[in-house]
């Protein structure tokens, strides 16, 4: 199947591209530009909507996906957090839950906030028969651990191991690192050079304990970073130095981390972060690097071929917000809410979006449900209202959750 999506602003997100257009041919975008003559269909857009590459989120705990938060900070190490998680009532009533059915929520939790993409944090032991099973794409190529302490859960095969399956199936390796203050946590960094596993492969979790030389060496190093700000700040009451790694042009990508301690979705997540750094800093994060945060830096990070740009031969992953400012887009994405999210594109099908965009997705013989999202109904792929339904048999009662706010009779 050949069409075109027109009408609307692209953000590629280098470029602004008003009065053109995005050919979509199988999974993947055709072109960008004028619309080709032999196509299926057009899809127009209203003037205001704003087309993105869909949203990567670089940081989640799929397995962890439950609501409220829970702890009460400040914690001197994520350890003592963990402790308070696993001894609340909470966490007793998130495991009656089966976990394909905690990862389908937490796939939802990201498509409704435009994400396609999202990284998550877990031995592929846990996840593996899940992710093919997921609405929105999970990384699937990846070597791990959970971090580099004596507290570690041996999530990996050990750090150097891990490290070099990464470089030698140029993969990305993951760790959380310094997520705290104790002695052993700020020498994460120093940890990582001496074993030799501090380079373009690695990506870095949170790193709130980060000093000016440990950024300074993972900016020689080219290591990548990723930013939990909301879940740092309930957490921790801090965060990394974000305005340090930006000036020594580190690749720093934007995650929400658990829903249990983090942001309800990524959307949220880029508030957080343009309002933190204005409380830190005094000054304005710049919307365009916030943007590249959940589109090409990520990509870069977990290596993601194909991903994060609107270009020609990349799979045709999409956002469209509505009610965009076609001259501010940048700005437009960070203020947009799950209210704003219009549609969502994954593999060049559309797997969510507003009711009246029917017609379009009845060109795809998927599995579709209408579903009332905050008062307005919605078309998506998948039985979220069957799943819905599991969750209230397993937790014995009816529970909506905030990141996911369906209205189910």
């Amino acid at each position: 199947m050949k069409y075109a999506i027109t009408g609307g602003t692209i953000v590629t997100p280098e470029e602004i591209l008003k009065d053109s257009a995005v050919v979509i041919e199988n999974d993947r975008i055709k072109k960008v530009g004028v619309i080709d003559k032999d196509i299926d269909f057009v899809v127009n857009l209203k003037k205001d909507f704003l087309i993105f590459p869909g949203l990567i989120n670089a940081h989640d705990h799929m397995l962890g996906t439950y609501y409220p938060r829970v702890g009460s900070g400040p914690y001197i190490s994520w350890l003592p957090w963990d402790d308070d998680l696993k001894s609340h009532p909470l966490y007793k009533e998130r495991n009656k839950i089966e976990s394909v059915d905690l990862y389908l929520l937490c796939a939802y939790r990201n498509m409704i906030s435009g994400v396609t993409t999202v990284s998550d944090h877990i031995p592929h032991t846990v996840n593996k028969d899940f992710i093919d099973k997921m609405p929105v794409r999970v990384i699937k190529d990846y070597s791990l651990e959970h971090e580099c302490s004596s507290a570690d859960l041996r999530w990996g095969r050990g750090i150097t191991l891990e490290h070099s399956e990464a470089v030698k199936s140029g993969i990305p390796f993951i760790t959380h690192i310094e997520e705290g203050f104790d002695e052993e946590s700020t020498l994460g960094i120093d940890i990582l050079n001496e074993l030799n596993v501090l380079d373009e492969y690695t990506v870095l979790i949170h790193g709130i304990a980060f000093s000016k030389e440990d950024i300074k060496l993972i900016s020689e190093k080219k290591a990548n970073v990723v930013w939990c700000p909301a879940s740092n700040y309930f957490m921790f009451k801090t965060t990394t130095d974000i305005k340090e790694l930006l000036q020594k042009r580190v690749n720093v990508s934007l995650g929400t981390d658990s829903s249990m301690s983090g942001s309800l979705n990524l959307l949220e997540e880029m508030k957080f972060a343009s309002s933190l750094y204005k409380k830190l800093y005094g000054e304005r994060l710049d919307d365009k690097t916030l943007v590249n945060m959940v589109t090409i830096n990520p990509a870069k990070a977990f290596r993601l071929k194909g991903l994060g740009r609107i270009e020609e031969g990349y799979l045709a992953d999409l956002l469209i917000i509505n009610e965009g400012n076609p001259d501010r887009p940048y700005e437009s994405l960070v203020k947009a809410t799950i209210d704003n999210v219009e549609m969502v594109l994954s593999n060049g099908i559309p797997i969510y979006g507003y009711e009246n965009h029917r017609d379009y997705f009845n060109c795809f013989r998927k599995d579709y449900q209408k579903l009332n999202i905050n008062e307005r109904e919605r078309i998506i792929i998948g039985k979220p209202v069957e799943l819905y339904r599991r969750i209230w048999d397993n937790v014995g009662f009816k529970k909506i959750l905030p990141f996911f706010p369906v209205n189910i009779n």
